[in-house]
């Protein structure tokens, strides 16, 4: 009998956002399909969203497939997460679903409710505060004072790009060009590339995608993330507070697939609340890079908010970036499992 939760929408709100031209209604839907373990020890973790001023969640259900579960508070962000924790394991294959409706706000600055700026201030483990970002911030004449040269500093000095081969579309123009020279280091696409498959056969975490602030600083290319990750490094240096967010990006149509996360940043202003900006999409749409100075649209959906989680069962390591699901089968990590995640207007 499979095991399935729903929770009121009464119990998730902590502020109710009204339907208007600037919000949008969708149900999202986060599936993982699960490889038999053999009857051995079965534990995952999948991000659960919350509501908040900007976003209202409702309809929540887990369906479990029939595996123990709880829902945790992660505690150092106020996140909420799915911990599955099944010591017999499964025999056959199963498939996790959590299903929720959003009513998302395009939305400027905001004053959230019960968020300790003093809280986003320090280091994290991808996220370091002062040494060369000292150093940035006195050779551009950065101030907290004009956070738009910061964002237009990090905008100007990173590229949008994923090379993972020379096949790869992003190793191509327009994304790199074959003379170009990025980052700090004033690196050539090649070598952005064999920093990619040198960090990945070595498990390492100097390349794209890992939000890692020395690299975006360094190489220049990467994704959001890394654009995210290099903003608050430097906005925590001039002790101004921010925040790293986490979630989907909700394409324009009906319904359909969602291919992979996305990721922005806000910054806190005594007074004025916190606002959002989003790096990447401005460098993707140069277009728009005034409006995603302060603003973020409606299409998207938040999942959790900073970095270094520490989860229940997960041991003692932290765990950077939480969007995708984490497995371990016997306490070994295992990625025997497929994700997947659709949305449909409502």
């Amino acid at each position: 009998m499979r095991m399935l939760l729903i929770i009121a929408s009464s119990m998730l709100l902590f502020t109710s956002c009204q339907k208007s031209d600037n919000s949008r209604s969708f149900n999202f839907v986060y599936s993982v399909d699960v490889e038999s373990t053999n009857n051995k020890k079965l534990e995952i973790w999948i991000p659960i969203p919350q509501s908040s001023v900007v976003q209202t969640i409702s309809n929540l259900s887990i369906d479990s497939d029939g595996l123990n579960y709880t829902v945790e508070d992660e505690q150092n962000f106020g996140n909420k997460y799915l911990y599955i924790n099944h010591p017999r394991g499964t025999n056959v294959s199963k498939v996790v679903k959590i299903s929720f409706d959003v009513l998302r706000k395009e939305h400027s600055n905001v004053n959230y409710m019960g968020v300790d700026s003093n809280v986003y201030l320090s280091s994290t483990s991808m996220i370091p505060v002062g040494g060369v970002f000292n150093e940035i911030v006195k050779e551009n004449n950065l101030s907290k004072n004009d956070m738009n040269g910061v964002y237009e500093y990090v905008l100007n000095g990173m590229h949008y790009g994923k090379p993972k081969s020379v096949d790869n579309i992003y190793y191509k123009d327009p994304w790199l060009t074959s003379d170009g020279e990025y980052g700090m280091k004033k690196v050539s696409r090649d070598e952005v590339v064999n920093l990619y498959k040198y960090a990945k056969s070595t498990k390492g975490n100097y390349t794209f995608g890992n939000g890692n602030s020395m690299y975006a600083c360094d190489i220049g290319v990467g994704n959001c993330t890394d654009y995210h990750s290099y903003f608050i490094s430097l906005s925590r240096t001039l002790s101004a507070p921010a925040r790293f967010h986490m979630g989907f990006p909700i394409p324009k149509g009906e319904e359909g697939k969602v291919k992979g996360y996305h990721c922005w940043a806000d910054y806190f202003v005594e007074g004025e609340g916190w606002y959002p900006v989003d790096i990447s999409e401005a460098d993707k749409a140069p277009e728009k890079a005034e409006y995603f100075f302060g603003n973020v649209c409606k299409d998207r959906v938040e999942m959790m908010v900073g970095r270094d989680f520490k989860l229940k069962g997960y041991g003692d390591q932290y765990v950077n970036l939480f969007i995708y699901p984490l497995m371990e089968v016997s306490d070994v990590k295992s990625d025997a499992f497929i994700k997947s995640f659709s949305y449909k207007n409502i």
